[in-house]
């Protein structure tokens, strides 16, 4: 029997490519394991970051509401806030939820949620809060601007405006 080039058979080596694509295999799991345990940390560490920056933002809020600076609040605040509403409005609202709800004893933040865009990094948080005449909802969005944050979005429910 004639052999032609067709018909040759290779030399036995495929246990040996098997090991090699098995190893190659586990360093590509690894590999993708370590890439998604640097982005969960990632991710983590700012969710930290951000929770921090919000609750003292929110304190800040807090005291700005209690001394009736509203004006200030408006002045902080990112451009989005600004032009959401006349400013007359803006500080006429912040003034009825203080006259309402009267001055911060504490809150509690309850969810955060940060989303980052190519317009800027969004941090959204709702806290459970106590006030002089009741508790109340309150969720804040912020904008991530220098090494602080920036209001954008202000929403406050409370039963105390039902009752009062």
């Amino acid at each position: 029997m004639e052999e032609t080039a067709a018909t040759r058979i290779p030399p036995d080596n495929y246990p040996a490519q098997r090991k090699h694509k098995r190893v190659l295999l586990k360093w590509s799991l690894v590999a993708a394991a370590l890439v998604l345990g640097f982005f969960m940390w990632q991710c983590g560490s700012g969710m930290k970051a951000g929770a921090r920056l919000s609750d003292r933002a929110v304190s800040h809020f807090h005291s700005q509401l209690d001394s009736e600076a509203y004006g200030d609040i408006v002045d902080e605040s990112d451009e989005a806030f600004q032009n959401s509403e006349k400013r007359d409005e803006i500080i006429k609202f912040l003034a009825g939820v203080h006259s309402k709800l009267g001055s911060s004893r504490g809150f509690t933040r309850t969810n955060i949620f940060v989303n980052a865009t190519t317009n800027g990094t969004f941090i959204k948080v709702t806290y459970q809060s106590t006030f002089d005449q009741g508790n109340a909802v309150e969720a804040f969005t912020w904008k991530r601007a220098g090494g602080g944050l920036k209001l954008v979005r202000y929403d406050v429910n409370s039963n105390t405006f039902l009752t009062r």
